[in-house]
């Protein structure tokens, strides 16, 4: 009996530190992908030809000052944040 018990909370412990993990991982996702929506917006404003188009694209959807960095760090957190494997091809895996 004793021996289940301490199975179950040896697995409970186990659950526990996975969904902790998760969570980290969620984090960290978030943290990269505004890294990297910071970089490309960075670049993105160096670009001489592009930079003004995406720029009056902001202004006109109510946008006053954009700032491609910043726009981009956003976009880049809230897609890492977001992000998701699912699959809807209708395969059984997804690659």
């Amino acid at each position: 009996m004793m021996k289940f018990v301490l199975t179950g909370l040896g697995m409970a412990a186990a659950g526990v530190l996975a969904a902790i993990l998760g969570i980290f991982a969620i984090f960290f996702f978030a943290i990269i992908g505004a890294l990297m929506g910071a970089i490309t917006g960075f670049i993105l404003q160096l670009v001489p030809v592009i930079s003004p188009l995406v720029k009056e694209g902001f202004t006109a959807i109510g946008i006053a000052s954009p700032n491609l960095t910043a726009i981009g760090a956003m976009l880049g957190f809230v897609g890492g944040f977001f992000k998701g494997n699912a699959c809807n091809c209708g395969q059984k895996l997804c690659k």
